[in-house]
């Protein structure tokens, strides 16, 4: 067997000039896949840029894509480049947009603002000889000019650049001519006009040449290259950047045939607002459309199996399905924002088995509401998609296609294998995101009342839906008061309005109830009490026992922990008891 180390690399790695890179844009033959977003560099930034070139520092590294002939991206030029000039993209730009967009703007004279270099901040005035390139302040010697705006001066105007010494950079290839004016312009004696102009070519060639000659190291994909390679080797390479996600890519792939992704999900976000309010990923809906047609949430499957056709058959009900199922879980699941929704995820599964449920008469339909949100409560209190989400997914798809219109059918494993202890929910920390969003969104979902209006926070508007948690015993006051610690349990943990937390301030919460009149404090304990703390004298809330309160909101959030997904919570103390 050939070791791995002799076969080809999935890339290869070439140095590319400045000059090459920019003439490529400039004929088509390099440009942009048609997901990446829009220019956005600010002139300093373009600058800073330049200053790097100059510099010969390290400016980053490109990442291309070459393209087949036999099948090709949705492209576009880069922003001013010449359109439509009828040649074929040999490679797309997948990472470097930016500065490619920057460098092509700066050298072609094109774009909003034109970049230019001032000469003296280079030049010892007193003997016409060059400064050592780390005493100039190129902070001052470039500059941006916005030549379409209402400049007091024409920063284009061959006068005006001799009488200021600054030159555009976009005339790279024509300085000389510019140089030897300056010179006439500057000296009188002709010795000193030749030694000032043989230094102003030595700027050119020394100092300014690598705006030509740089090389930029180009990453670039062979067309042979997958579609998961690709991702992988983008996220790579480029941590910081906006992630290049399969949707992105299948939009540019699929173009061609006629599925209009971006635009049918611009669509669906438009026709369910709710899409948009709980920031849907539209890679979810791309799982959910592969494990219909396929069976499977994985991102190889996704990229290298899903096809155009089953796109265009199940797009709509996807979407559709997403919607509605987001509708339930915030009507009956207590997720009245993306704040509590626990997993994102779960909308995978849920809204690829929701066209299932349609299929059903009413009093099937509405059982088969009943076992799918049970799959959603025990999947949160399991904690089932914590890791290997996508392979959950898949497993979790094939079992509750069938269970949730059959009862008889297995369960999926969440259900069936359901391990939530006492001991478990006790020591969880909020830090257990999954866990601790179940929690608070199953006390709205038993009607949590808000501690201003005392009126349910279902009812909520979403404006209005935005929670802050707070400690029900500060880490302070146990620190002081009590020998027990873990503040940060979930158990200590009640859902405030903003100006209820400022008006609670450090205080524990007892004491704050305790500080209010008869009349604030009757209602602000049926409010606590809507949040399953007991409160009744001599219970732990009251008599400040850390511990027993503890205890005592265990038990009641166990038991509505057992109401949602009908299963009971294993209890240590009863672990092999006969």
């Amino acid at each position: 067997m050939t070791s791995m180390f002799k076969e080809d690399p999935v890339f290869k790695t070439n140095p590319e000039t400045v000059g090459s890179l920019i003439r490529s844009i400039h004929d088509g033959s390099l440009a942009l896949p048609n997901f990446q977003r829009s220019f956005v560099w600010e002139p300093k930034r373009t600058v800073e840029l330049i200053k790097s070139i100059i510099l010969r520092y390290p400016a980053g590294t490109l990442l291309t894509w070459e393209q087949s002939s036999s099948h090709r991206f949705d492209s576009r030029p880069f922003e001013e480049a010449p359109e439509g000039i009828g040649v074929e993209p040999r490679r797309l730009v997948l990472d470097g947009q930016q500065r490619l967009t920057s460098l092509y703007h700066v050298l072609s004279g094109k774009g909003e603002y034109q970049f230019f270099i001032k000469v003296w901040p280079f030049i010892d005035e007193s003997d016409y000889t060059l400064r050592p390139l780390e005493e100039v302040e190129l902070e001052t010697a470039i500059v941006a000019y916005d030549t379409r705006g209402r400049l007091r001066f024409d920063p284009l105007d061959e006068e005006w650049q001799l009488a200021n010494g600054t030159f555009p950079l976009s005339s790279f290839h024509e300085l000389r001519k510019s140089f030897r004016a300056l010179s006439r312009a500057v000296v009188e004696d002709r010795e000193r006009q030749d030694l000032l102009e043989e230094t102003l070519h030595q700027l050119r060639e020394g100092y300014l040449q690598p705006l030509e000659s740089y090389p930029f190291p180009v990453v670039d994909l062979p067309e042979s290259t997958s579609l998961l390679a690709v991702c992988n080797i983008f996220e790579t390479l480029n941590k910081t950047a906006k992630p290049l996600g399969a949707f992105e890519l299948l939009t540019a792939k699929f173009y061609p045939s006629g599925a209009r992704l971006r635009e049918w999900w611009e669509r669906g976000q438009e026709e369910y607002p709710i899409l948009v309010e709980f920031d849907v990923d539209p890679y979810n809906l791309l799982q959910s459309i592969s494990l219909r047609a396929r069976g499977s949430a994985q991102r190889t499957d996704i990229l290298g199996k899903l096809t155009s056709d089953e796109l265009k058959q199940f797009w709509d009900d996807s979407v559709a399905a997403a919607a509605d199922v987001l509708d339930m879980l915030k009507r009956e699941c207590g997720v009245i924002s993306p704040q509590w929704l626990p997993y994102g995820m779960l909308l995978v599964p849920m809204a690829a088995i929701w066209s299932e449920l349609r299929t059903l008469r009413p009093q099937q339909q509405a059982e088969a509401r009943e076992r799918l949100l049970q799959y959603y409560w025990c999947s949160i209190f399991t904690e089932n998609f914590d890791q290997g989400a996508n392979s959950q997914v898949g497993a979790d798809y094939k079992l509750l296609k069938a269970w949730v219109v059959d009862p008889d059918a297995q369960e999926p494993e969440a259900v069936k294998d359901f391990d939530l202890t006492d001991a478990d929910l006790l020591s969880a920390r909020a830090n257990r995101k999954a866990l601790y969003r179940g929690v608070m969104s199953l006390l709205i979902q038993g009607g949590a009342k808000d501690f201003r209006s005392a009126q349910a926070v279902s009812n909520s508007r979403p404006s209005e839906a935005k929670l802050e948690a707070v400690q029900v015993f500060p880490k302070a006051w146990l620190q002081r008061n009590s020998s027990e610690s873990g503040a940060d349990l979930i158990l200590n943990r009640i859902m405030v309005d903003g100006e209820t937390r400022r008006s609670i301030k450090s205080r524990p919460i007892h004491e704050f109830v305790e500080a209010q009149d008869a009349t604030a404090q009757k209602r602000l304990l049926e409010t606590l009490e809507s949040h399953l703390v007991n409160v009744e004298e001599g219970y732990g809330f009251r008599s400040a026992d850390y511990a027993d309160f503890l205890q005592e909101r265990l038990s009641l959030v166990l038991e509505a922990i057992e109401g949602v997904t009908g299963q009971s919570v294993v209890m240590d103390s009863e672990v092999g008891e006969p």
